[in-house]
C-alpha cells in the first residue's frame, strides 16, 4: 500500500517543493505511511508538501478535497492553507523513474499535535470550537463540479469485509446499519465532513487550534466527526475522560446547536468507525507496527474491543 511512497528520494521531494517556491530549505520526511509528506521552509516560512500514489488516489479526488479546504479556509475556519504552485495549480504531478505522483502544499500552522493529556477546560473548549466553525462554514458549501464520497460509499465498503468474518462482527454491522436507517437528515446535522479528525490531525499552541490533512471529506452526520477522536481513549475508563469531552461539546455549542438527543446517537458513531478501522486494517494493513507505533496485533485487537463496545455514556 504504502510501498511506492516510500521509494520517493529527496530529490523528488525536493523538485516538487520548487514547483512552489524558487529555493526550498530544511526538507525533511515527516511521514511516508500512505502519503509521502515532507516539510520544508522558504523565506522563514514552514509548508507541507504531500505526495501521493496516483493508485491510492485520483487527482480528481484530491482536487476535490482541495475545494473544499479552500472554501474552509475563506470562511474563516481554522485549518491549513492549501497553497497553489508557482504555475497556479492546486496540484502538481511529478514523476520518478516510472512511477507518477500528485503533489499539493500547504501552510504550516501553529502548534503541536493535540492529545488528552491537557487538563486544562481551555484546550478542549478550543477544540470544540474549531470543529463548530468547521461544521458551520461545510453548511454553506456547494460542491459543483467535485464529487465527494458518502458515509454509505464508506459502509459498503465495510461491508466487504464483514461478510468474511465471525457472527459477532456481522450481526454488529447488521445492528449498526438498521441504526442508521433511522437517522433523519437535514442541513443542520449532515453535510460534507472532515473525514479523518483524530488528535494527530489537530494542532494546538495553548491559545488556538488549528485541523490540518484534509485527504478524506465524507458526506456524513457532523456527529462522526465528533465521535472519532475519542476512539483513541477506548482503553481509558469513561469517568476519566468524561469532563474532556464535556467541555469540547461546550466549546462545540459556542458555534452551533448539538441537541441531546443527537448526542445521545454518539456511540452508533463511534461503534461505526471502530468496525469501518478494524476490518479496513485487518485485511490491508500488513505493517509490523500501528500507526501510531504499537504492535500491529494488540492494536487490532484494540480495534475489534472497541468496535463491539460502547465507548460513550451520555445521560
Amino acid at each position: 500500500m504504502g510501498d511506492h511512497v516510500k521509494k520517493i528520494t529527496d530529490t523528488t521531494a525536493n523538485h516538487a517543493a520548487q514547483k512552489w517556491v524558487k529555493n526550498p530549505t530544511h526538507l525533511k520526511l515527516i511521514n511516508n505511511q500512505i502519503n509521502c509528506v515532507y516539510r520544508f521552509e522558504s523565506n522563514g516560512q514552514g509548508f507541507y508538501l504531500r505526495m501521493t500514489h496516483e493508485k491510492i488516489r485520483k487527482a480528481r479526488e484530491l482536487l476535490s478535497a482541495i475545494d473544499f479546504q479552500k472554501y474552509l479556509f475563506l470562511c474563516g475556519t481554522p485549518i491549513c492553507e492549501p497553497v497553489v504552485s508557482q504555475e497556479g495549480n492546486d496540484v502538481e504531478t511529478v514523476h520518478q523513474e516510472d512511477l507518477e505522483f500528485f503533489v499539493h502544499v500547504c501552510r504550516e500552522v501553529p502548534g503541536q499535535i493535540m492529545h488528552f493529556d491537557y487538563s486544562d477546560k481551555k484546550a478542549y473548549l478550543t477544540w470544540g470550537r474549531a470543529l463548530g466553525l468547521l461544521h458551520q462554514a461545510s453548511q454553506s458549501y456547494v460542491a459543483e463540479k467535485h464529487h465527494f464520497l458518502t458515509w454509505e460509499d464508506l459502509w459498503r465498503e465495510t461491508l466487504d469485509y464483514a461478510r468474511q468474518e465471525e457472527s459477532l462482527i456481522q450481526d454488529l454491522y447488521e445492528t449498526i446499519t438498521t441504526r442508521f436507517k433511522t437517522f433523519s437528515i437535514d442541513s443542520s446535522n449532515f453535510g460534507l465532513t472532515h473525514g479523518d479528525h483524530r488528535p494527530g490531525n489537530v494542532l494546538y499552541d495553548g491559545e488556538s487550534v488549528h485541523l490540518i490533512d484534509f485527504d478524506e471529506p465524507v458526506y456524513h452526520w457532523y456527529l462522526a466527526d465528533i465521535a472519532k477522536p475519542f476512539l483513541d481513549l477506548c482503553n481509558k475508563p469513561w469517568p476519566l475522560w468524561q469532563p474532556l469531552f464535556e467541555w469540547f461539546i461546550e466549546g462545540y455549542r459556542q458555534i452551533r446547536p448539538l441537541s441531546s438527543e443527537e448526542l445521545k446517537e454518539v456511540n452508533h458513531f463511534s461503534q461505526m468507525k471502530s468496525l469501518d478501522i478494524y476490518l479496513w486494517c485487518k485485511y490491508n494493513w500488513f505493517e509490523e507496527t500501528a500507526p501510531g507505533g504499537k504492535p500491529g496485533d494488540e492494536w487490532l485487537h484494540d480495534l475489534k474491543t472497541m468496535a463491539l463496545t460502547p465507548l460513550f455514556y451520555v445521560p
